[in-house]
C-alpha cells in the first residue's frame, strides 16, 4: 500500500498532488471530504504510486451519455479525439441510476428546474453507456489533458463555440442534449470514475490503463469501437429533430391532435408546461427519445440565476500559474 499522507488509512494528495490536480481552491476544499474523490483515490494512488497526481496529468475522461448512443455520435467523437491528439487507452461500461447523476453533476444541477430533473433523470438512465480514459499525445507539462479536451469540449452556448469544438461538431439540437460529458480537470477524473465505477470495476479500468501505458495504447480505438457498435445495436437510433418528433408521435397515436396542438404551441415560446403537464398529454415510457425531444422543448429548465458552484477551468487559467 501507497500511503501520500501521514496517516496510510486515509490516503489524501500531498500539496503538491493537490496543485497537480486542480487550478482550484474551492474544489479542493470540497473533494478533499468527498467520498467518491477519497475511494478511488486510494485506488489510483495504488495502481501509480505516490506520484499518482503526475500519471493522471496527460489523462482525461470523457463519457457518452444515453443520447450520444441513440443519436449515434460515437464515431463522430472517435474521430475527433485521434484528429486532436487523443489516444483512447481503456473503456469501462457505466449505467447511470437517479443518484449517480445527481452525484456526478452535485455542483451544476442545483439550477435545474424540478420539472428538468425529472426529464435528466429519464435521459441518464435510459440505457448503457460508456466511459473512455484517453492519453493526450500533445501533453505539454503544463496543461492537464482533461483540461485540454474540457476547452476543446467548447461551450453549450453556440454563439460560444467555434468549428474546433467537439460540441460544433457534434451538432446538438441545444444545450440539453449534447451527447458527451468530459471531465474538467485531473482531481475530476479520480471523483467522476469513483462515481461511476464500484471498487471491483474502478481497478479493472486502472489495470487496463497501466497496460495500455506500456503498451502505447495500442488497440485502444478498436475495443472502444467494438463496445459502442454494441450499445447502438441494443438502442433505437433517434435523430431528435423535433418537427419530426412531433410527427412520429402523432402517427404512432402516441398524442392526440389536440395533445400535439399544445405541445407545438409551447415549443413554439408558448407557456412552458409542467412535468405533469406534459406527461398528460405523452407517456414518457411510450414516447421514448421523441418524448425527450418534445420535452427539451417544452419544459422550463432553469431556475434564475445561479452559476456553477465550481466553474469549470481553463487551459488560460493553468497556463498563467506555470
Amino acid at each position: 500500500m501507497t500511503s501520500t499522507g501521514s496517516n496510510p488509512f486515509d490516503r489524501m494528495p500531498s500539496d503538491t498532488g493537490w496543485h497537480a490536480l486542480t487550478d482550484s481552491a474551492t474544489k479542493r476544499e470540497l473533494l478533499s471530504q468527498d467520498l467518491y474523490f477519497r475511494e478511488c483515490w486510494a485506488d489510483v494512488t495504488d495502481a501509480f504510486g505516490p506520484d499518482a497526481h503526475d500519471a493522471l496529468a496527460p489523462l482525461a475522461l470523457l463519457s457518452f451519455k444515453c443520447d450520444g448512443i441513440a443519436g449515434r455520435r460515437a464515431g463522430a467523437t472517435l474521430d475527433f479525439l485521434a484528429g486532436n491528439g487523443f489516444t483512447v487507452l481503456a473503456t469501462a461500461g457505466i449505467r447511470h441510476n437517479r443518484h449517480s447523476m445527481r452525484e456526478l453533476w452535485r455542483y451544476n444541477w442545483h439550477v435545474y428546474t424540478t420539472d428538468r430533473l425529472e426529464l435528466m433523470t429519464l435521459m441518464h438512465g435510459a440505457g448503457d453507456s460508456l466511459m473512455l480514459i484517453v492519453r493526450d499525445d500533445r501533453y505539454d507539462g503544463i496543461i492537464p489533458a482533461a483540461v485540454r479536451l474540457a476547452d476543446l469540449k467548447g461551450s453549450a452556448d453556440p454563439a460560444k463555440r467555434g468549428p474546433e469544438h467537439l460540441r460544433t461538431v457534434l451538432a446538438p439540437p441545444n444545450q440539453i442534449i449534447n451527447f458527451v460529458h468530459v471531465a474538467d480537470e485531473p482531481a475530476d477524473i479520480v471523483r467522476e470514475t469513483g462515481i461511476f465505477l464500484d471498487r471491483p470495476g474502478r481497478l479493472r479500468l486502472l489495470e487496463d490503463v497501466v497496460t495500455a501505458l506500456k503498451n502505447d495504447g495500442h488497440g485502444g480505438r478498436a475495443a472502444a469501437e467494438e463496445r459502442l457498435a454494441s450499445l447502438e445495436a441494443a438502442c433505437p437510433a433517434s435523430d431528435f429533430d423535433l418537427d419530426a418528433a412531433f410527427d412520429r408521435l402523432g402517427n404512432a397515436k402516441l398524442a392526440s391532435p389536440a395533445a400535439l396542438s399544445t405541445l407545438r404551441t409551447a415549443a413554439a415560446g408558448g407557456t412552458p408546461l409542467t412535468w405533469d403537464e406534459l406527461t398528460a398529454l405523452v407517456a414518457p415510457q411510450t414516447g421514448g427519445w421523441d418524448f425527450v425531444r418534445v420535452a427539451t422543448a417544452v419544459l422550463s429548465a432553469d431556475r434564475p440565476g445561479g452559476p456553477d458552484l465550481l466553474p469549470p477551468s481553463s487551459a488560460d487559467a493553468w497556463r498563467a500559474r506555470a
